[in-house]
């Protein structure tokens, strides 16, 4: 599988990996780290952001804080394409993600809800959609590692010297 993965300099990558860190920094610490000024930084940031490397600004909540505590990854069977159950299943809220997959699945969704009756109700109700045939949940005890996608490295020439 081919990616469109661009090329980045180092420059870029350090302001990717000190935004993962905590995005809320103010323009003249990623500066600092980055030994630029800060409308230089502000320049590389609306790039990144136009090119679509930076695909929006947001928080991580707790989602036990706020009544989820119930996280679940459900496997979908469908009879219809995916692209045609998108709407409905966009349409519930407790879906945080959708992924069409290789395999027994069609669909695998990771969705969060309040307790294990209201997975219960989740599943039958995603059941309840035309052309799903079956779904198979199972239940996140504990999340051990939860991580932003890795920034790449930038790999040096062999007998080049790093640039400082």
């Amino acid at each position: 599988m081919e990616t469109n993965r661009r090329n980045f300099d180092r420059i870029d990558l350090t302001i990717l990996r000190t935004l993962q860190r905590n995005a809320a920094q103010r323009l003249e610490d990623i500066a600092r780290v980055t030994k630029l000024a800060s409308s230089s930084v502000h320049e590389r940031l609306r790039r990144l952001e136009r090119d679509g490397v930076i695909r929006n600004w947001t928080i991580n909540v707790d989602a036990e804080l706020l009544g989820l505590g119930v996280l679940a990854y459900m496997g979908v069977i469908a009879s219809k394409p995916c692209s045609e159950l998108l709407q409905a299943l966009g349409e519930v809220p407790a879906i945080e993600e959708c992924h069409s997959v290789a395999g027994e699945w069609s669909m695998l969704l990771k969705v969060r809800t309040s307790s294990t009756a209201e997975l219960l109700a989740l599943s039958e109700r995603l059941r309840q959609i035309p052309g799903i045939e079956g779904t198979t949940t199972t239940i996140v005890l504990k999340t051990h590692m939860d991580r932003p996608a890795p920034i790449p490295e930038i790999k040096r020439e062999a007998g080049r010297k790093a640039s400082r």
